[in-house]
């Protein structure tokens, strides 16, 4: 027979952001469990709002299977005595089983027989089993941050303040976090609060809709998307759905109702970004635009946890109002003097306690970016512009408006830019300095703003590095994870020709010497700060669909340029299944197999006694010619093919020559012989990592 199983977990009203993680967290653990205590169940579902974590289990048997074990006895030569009747020891293994003595069995184990018996173990009821499950699901649970309120060994998102479990019918018992189960929930806080005795899991659902509660988040997630489109055309705009924004309102409400409201025009003389911010970050509205999707209307839809009350809207214009208010402040004084005097201010900003204030950082950033403009040849014009991006770009920090709204830092660079008579590049290369933000972000437009983000970076790495703050598992708070997978962004999109271990070295010098890092600690924070940044390469070449191994095969090699990296490894991912590819790895493989034993001396010409050592030589000086001209022009494709180009002198080689031969001199010139022709494959990439991958289609 089968039942459905619902838990309710009702709490005080838990953080948006926790909410879907705990409920696929709780669909996992259940699953698991199921499975460990033998239940067999139907599909396991998982609902959830601020008030409420839900789980139903569709058609739990009432009853686990039964398990079958095997349970080994005395050894069979002490089990049976000469005349081949039951020993003690025998019966007493049987008595302890609860078995007769026509149930054991004999069973070889590593070459000795011991007695055997296959245990049947009935299932116990699912009655039994559900408390010890839930307890166990329960606390496996994880959360950003933790609370208690019982005992402190008793930990959860929010206070738990009822439990509701019902098989089928029947309550389930169990306690967690002082709190015993019972059939008893409770609906909306403010329109039907309750509390209600349910039935059965059936009645639950009903209940809950009766109650003002909208329990399926997907539901409730499409009607707020509806309303607040339908409440943006009632006021002649639309609005662009933020689905971030869409995802937390939807875990802050149980019963959503849209309301739009409206604000003084005369506060869309603010820049965009400021009405955006204030909106949405600060009071979880949606913006409305105009029609064309271009200007922003005097207009806002917000979504209400409760049916619309005419001073529900008032009480959202006059908050939005008031922000906005004080928005309109910030701007107007900011404005009474240029962005210039704002830098005068760093200095009395702390950056980071080992790292000095503001104005060092702007001083550092003023000789990376510089170091950037001369290493790539850059005009003096443009450096100009790069070094005075430079030189504004964190002045911003220290505004009325930045140090309210932390959000806009870069966007009140910009505005301020502008209104101080900046150029154009100026002020767009100072908010492009922040850019990529996070992941999949926008990446700047201009070099000069690149360069001065780059900057940015290598100096935040840099000097955390420098000063022992590196990412240790899942913290990382000045977000250097962050910085270097944007840092390696930056130099793909841009192409930036410079080595990207020598911009680390660089970034590195100030902040070490600071730190007073002797030579050899210098060393070992930029190896440590190298490998740091190559894992973000990798990442980002992974996000850009490229496979482990040929992200392996080229980072292996002596390129140093990120961009190139990137060009090399897209060329082999679409090599893979090839020719081309199997060539290259069969020749280096077989090179590399003996090239090792090579004791790293000149190839002596004079001492080949066969043609084929002549042709491999002769091959290996046209290719390195060719090498030499080809890599500096990034002709990657022409690489390739020149290696390619070495599998018939080296399989003609391998046929004709025996490398190790007894003749020493001969052996070890033979040996020198295949590490410089190795040497040329692994000026391209390590072919040996692609062996694996080597005959697979590169669109499998």
């Amino acid at each position: 027979m089968t039942s459905d199983f619902l838990l309710e977990i009702g709490c005080e009203e838990i953080p948006s952001r926790y909410i879907p993680g705990a409920l696929q967290q709780l669909k996992e653990l259940i699953s698991s469990l199921l499975g460990e205590y033998r239940l067999q169940a139907g599909p396991v579902n998982t609902w959830g709002t601020p008030r409420r974590l839900v789980v139903l289990i569709g058609s739990l048997e009432s009853c686990q299977q039964d398990l079958t074990v095997k349970v080994k006895g005395p050894p069979y030569n002490r089990s049976y005595d000469e005349q081949g009747l039951p020993t003690a020891a025998l019966q007493g293994f049987a008595r302890s089983q609860k078995v007769s003595l026509e149930q054991v069995e004999v069973e070889s184990i590593k070459g000795a027989d011991y007695i055997m018996i296959n245990k049947r173990i009935k299932g116990k009821a699912v009655q039994q089993i559900l408390p010890e499950l839930l307890l166990k699901a329960l606390t496996g649970l994880t959360f950003p941050r933790t609370m208690y309120w019982h005992t402190r060994e008793m930990r959860f998102a929010r206070p738990v303040r009822w439990l509701l479990a019902l098989y089928g019918p029947e309550v389930i018992p169990f306690s967690f976090g002082g709190v015993n189960s019972g059939r008893c929930t409770f609906g909306h806080r403010y329109l039907a609060a309750g509390p209600f005795t349910i039935d059965t899991p059936q009645a639950y659902f009903r209940c809950l809709e009766e109650s003002y509660v909208i329990l399926d988040q997907e539901r409730r997630r499409e009607m707020i998307r509806q309303q607040v489109q339908e409440a943006a055309r009632s006021r002649g705009g639309n609005v662009v759905m933020d689905e971030e924004l869409l995802e937390e309102i939807c875990y802050l409400v149980e019963y959503p109702v849209a309301v739009g409201g409206s604000f003084n025009p005369e506060h869309l003389l603010l820049p965009p970004e400021v009405l955006v911010t204030s909106m949405k970050v600060h009071q979880r509205y949606f913006p409305v635009m105009d029609p064309a999707g271009e200007k922003l209307l005097p207009s806002f839809i917000g979504v209400s946890n409760h049916r619309f009350l005419r001073n529900t809207r008032s009480g959202y214009e006059k908050v939005l109002q008031a922000r906005l208010s004080d928005a309109r402040f910030f701007f107007d004084e900011d404005q009474k003097v240029p962005l210039e005097a704002h830098v005068n201010s760093l200095s009395s900003v702390v950056f980071q306690e080992s790292l000095g204030s503001l104005d060092e950082k702007r001083g550092r950033l003023l000789h990376l970016a510089g170091y950037l403009c001369r290493g790539l040849g850059l005009s003096p014009s443009r450096r100009q512009i790069v070094e005075r991006i430079a030189h504004l770009c964190k002045a911003d920090l220290v505004t009325l408006m930045v140090r309210e709204f932390p959000e806009l830092q870069g966007v009140m660079g910009r505005e301020y830019a502008r209104l101080s008579g900046e150029p154009e590049a100026v002020a767009r290369g100072i908010y492009e300095h922040y850019l990529p933000r996070y992941s999949g972000d926008e990446l700047p437009r201009s070099l000069e703003g690149a360069l001065v983000s780059l900057a940015d970076r290598l100096d935040t790495l840099a000097g955390c590095f420098a000063t022992g703050i590196q990412p240790t598992g899942s913290q990382d708070p000045y977000g250097l994870r962050r910085k270097a997978l944007g840092m390696a962004a930056i130099l793909v999109a841009h192409k930036i020709d410079l080595p990207w271990q020598t911009l680390l070295r660089e970034a590195l010098n100030e902040p070490a010497s600071r730190a007073g890092l002797t030579g050899e600690q210098q060393e070992a924070v930029l190896d440590s700060l190298e490998n740091f940044v190559k894992a973000r390469i990798n990442h980002l070449f992974r996000e850009k669909g490229l496979s482990a191994e040929v992200i392996a095969a080229v980072t292996a090699s002596p390129v140093a340029v990120v961009a190139d990296l990137y060009g090399l490894a897209s060329i082999l991912e679409g090599a893979l299944g090839s020719p081309l590819l199997q060539d290259l790895v069969a020749a280096h493989h077989r090179v590399a197999n003996l090239a090792k034993s090579a004791d790293g001396g000149k190839v002596n010409p004079s001492r080949f006694e066969e043609k084929a050592e002549h042709r491999l030589y002769q091959a290996w000086q046209q290719v390195k010619e060719s090498l030499d001209k080809k890599l500096p022009a990034r002709d990657f494709e022409a690489c390739l093919r020149l290696l390619q180009g070495l599998k018939g002198p080296v399989d003609y080689f391998f046929d004709e020559v025996l490398v190790m031969a007894e003749e020493r001199q001969l052996r070890e010139n033979r040996l020198n012989l295949l590490a410089a022709v190795q040497g040329l494959f692994l000026r391209v990439a390590n072919f040996s990592l692609l062996t694996g991958v080597v005959g697979r289609n590169n669109n499998s």
